[in-house]
């Protein structure tokens, strides 16, 4: 679910000079070193050395584990090994990665190229075959809307014609990261040039190349807490209490309580939160500490005054880490975690619950603790094979309240049915989502018209559904369907021209 391209105007305003006077012959010739060329020259940012998950030092975990491993506990619907699993990644992608960027300390996971870096790396790779990730100027990437709430926007905008309300959600701002060995092996394969996967699609594949078992992506997901948003020295942020009885759109416009953020570092959070309005106490008050973040750098604070006209962004300025969706190779059909900042992560609300709370290992520490978590690693129970299963079992939600939970049923574009227990049970908003159900559709394919997201709410899919007929899945991974671009157009038209 994820969709933002980089579409890089300086440089294509710079090439138009360099290729000024130039013969046809010579501008096809040159562009991909040009390209790749001031694309370097104009990345802001300083070298940043991206980190594998480290070993986190937690009994039981293991990484990449064992898919055969990993498939017994789906199967076998064994959910202490799988939460253990779970919270083993989040642990290790929050430790200190030995980097630093703008004074401060990288957690592992803001070690990790973004779809704009491995975008600058495939055409940097044209010029120079040996270019190293841990010599390209980077910041800690490039801040997007997450492309779920323009999905969601979107659709209602085309089904209804309703005038979008404006919330506290269009602050929320985030970029995709892949690790140190997704981001080689789409740089590698050039997964994200449309003559690359055209040519997939052309020559009959029905898959790109399976990503190697290492390999990790995640969505982190900010809030911006500006000098301007702060009121009597606090920050109110809409938290999640958990969904409606009866399922319904249940965006951070209908949540009912806030907290305060004291970026002072004087709260005393005790897991309350306000329900009343009645304004910060000290119970209801916690610190900017007891969130992952990071101070706004310049060049991070100009993005955001440029692309999304918040002009009050300055440096110094704080993001603080409201979600993250993380899903990882170790099977066929990834492994799949989110977690959200809880006031009272001891005791978080559905779609995570005190099971999986009490899971979590002595080693997360800090803030990181502070984060509820929701798992699925199927789409219903009891689990489904890759092809001629049935949609016969209990659901399995699990979606970020920040990111899915306010999806109405124009979001999706087909009904999700589930049999339970006899009874036919219809997925058809937010609350009822299961990140692998959305992912699985990600897809590539050719045609006229733009191509458009396709998100479905809990259901079996087969990795053989009609859905896929004429399109290039593409490893569950929305970030390479939607960062798709005509990347190396001189070396992709010479081989067409064979």
């Amino acid at each position: 679910m994820k969709k933002i391209v980089l579409t890089g105007l300086v440089v294509s305003v710079g090439l138009l000079l360099l290729q000024c006077g130039q013969s046809a012959k010579q501008e096809t010739k040159e562009e991909g070193t040009a390209n790749a060329t001031m694309a370097s020259a104009e990345m802001p940012g300083v070298p940043i050395k991206p980190v594998s998950l480290p070993d986190p030092g937690i009994p039981g975990f293991k990484f990449p584990e064992a898919e055969t491993v990993v498939d017994k506990w789906i199967d076998g619907n064994e959910l202490k090994n799988i939460y253990v699993h779970g919270w083993g990644i989040w642990t290790a992608l929050n430790m200190n990665s030995g980097e630093t960027y703008n004074g401060e300390n990288l957690r592992v996971f803001e070690t990790w190229l973004t779809p704009d870096d491995i975008t600058q790396a495939i055409k940097g790779r044209e010029v120079n075959k040996s270019l190293q990730l841990a010599n390209m100027k980077r910041t800690r990437g490039r801040l997007h809307v997450p492309n779920q709430l323009i999905h969601a926007k979107k659709h209602r905008r085309l089904q209804t014609n309703a005038q979008i309300p404006t919330t506290e959600a269009d602050r929320i701002l985030a970029f995709v990261k892949y690790d140190p060995s997704a981001a080689e092996f789409t740089i590698k394969n050039t997964l994200y040039d449309s003559t690359t996967l055209q040519t997939m699609l052309n020559n009959g594949q029905t898959d790109v190349p399976d990503f190697p078992n290492t390999s990790i992506t995640t969505k982190p997901v900010f809030q911006i807490i500006t000098q301007d948003s702060l009121k009597n020295g606090y920050y109110k942020l809409k938290v999640w209490s958990g969904p409606p009885k009866t399922p319904i759109p249940y965006g951070p416009d209908q949540w009912p309580g806030y907290v305060y953020i004291d970026l002072s570092n004087r709260g005393k959070g005790d897991g309350s939160i306000d329900r009343d309005g009645k304004g910060p106490t000290p119970q209801t008050t916690y610190n900017v500490s007891d969130f992952v973040h990071f101070n706004l750098d310049k060049e991070t604070a100009r993005q955001l005054s440029e692309d999304f006209n918040l002009k009050s962004a300055r440096e110094g300025d704080v993001a603080i880490l409201l979600a993250m969706h993380v899903t990882s190779r170790e099977t066929k059909r990834w492994t799949w975690q989110t977690f959200w900042w809880a006031p009272n992560a001891d005791k978080p609300p559905l779609p995570s619950s005190s099971a999986i709370a009490d899971s979590r290992p002595k080693q997360l520490i800090g803030p990181a603790r502070h984060y509820a978590m929701a798992i699925a690693y199927t789409f219903i129970n009891p689990n489904q094979p890759l092809v001629g299963g049935n949609n016969i079992g209990t659901s399995i939600y699990a979606y970020n309240p920040y990111l899915e939970a306010g999806f109405d049923e124009s979001t999706f574009f087909r009904e999700a049915k589930v049999m339970t227990n006899g009874k036919l049970v219809v997925n058809n908003v937010g609350v009822q989502t299961n990140c692998m159900s959305c992912h699985a559709l990600a897809a590539f394919f050719s045609g006229e018209g733009s191509q458009e997201d396709d998100y479905i709410a809990d259901t079996y899919l087969s990795m053989k559904d009609p859905y896929f007929t004429g399109k290039l899945k593409v490893d569950f991974l929305w970030s390479i369907r939607d960062n798709v671009g005509n990347l190396l157009p001189a070396k992709k038209e010479k081989v067409a021209q064979k």
